[in-house]
């Protein structure tokens, strides 16, 4: 189950769950069953989509993204993955992600890095996507 959960609350759980540099962008931040934190950054005609998961419970990540899906998926979305995450690429591929590029984004901290870019179309989620 998604909660809305307030912006301090969700900087730390991203920060606690691996994204050890995280910055708040703006975003909206969304609680999953006690062990996923989402943040989505309205950009213009889309949102950006960012996860952070507590690793022991990895397995759920696929019912945490059918969750969001189930609220965003509607939306364009963009994936900003970490370049040592090629993991996450994978999970976003089964949710409907698309193909893989890299890109070199601005950071809200004004730093320039390169980051893993995959964007899924609006539409209804209705499992695994090969």
């Amino acid at each position: 189950m998604l909660t809305n959960i307030d912006a301090l609350t969700g900087q730390g759980l991203m920060r606690l769950w691996g994204v050890e540099s995280w910055v708040d962008p703006g975003a909206d931040y969304f609680f999953w069953n006690g062990c996923c934190v989402f943040a989505l950054v309205p950009q213009h005609g889309y949102f950006d989509i960012h996860i952070a998961m507590d690793k022991r419970r990895w397995r759920e990540c696929r019912d945490a993204g059918a969750d969001i899906l189930k609220m965003f998926g509607m939306h364009r979305l963009r994936a900003v993955i970490l370049t040592d995450r090629p993991k996450v690429c994978n999970y976003a591929s089964r949710m409907g992600f698309g193909e893989r590029t890299t890109e070199t984004l601005t950071t809200t901290d004004g730093r320039e890095s390169a980051f893993f870019i995959m964007w899924r179309e609006p539409g209804e989620y209705h499992g695994r996507c090969n």
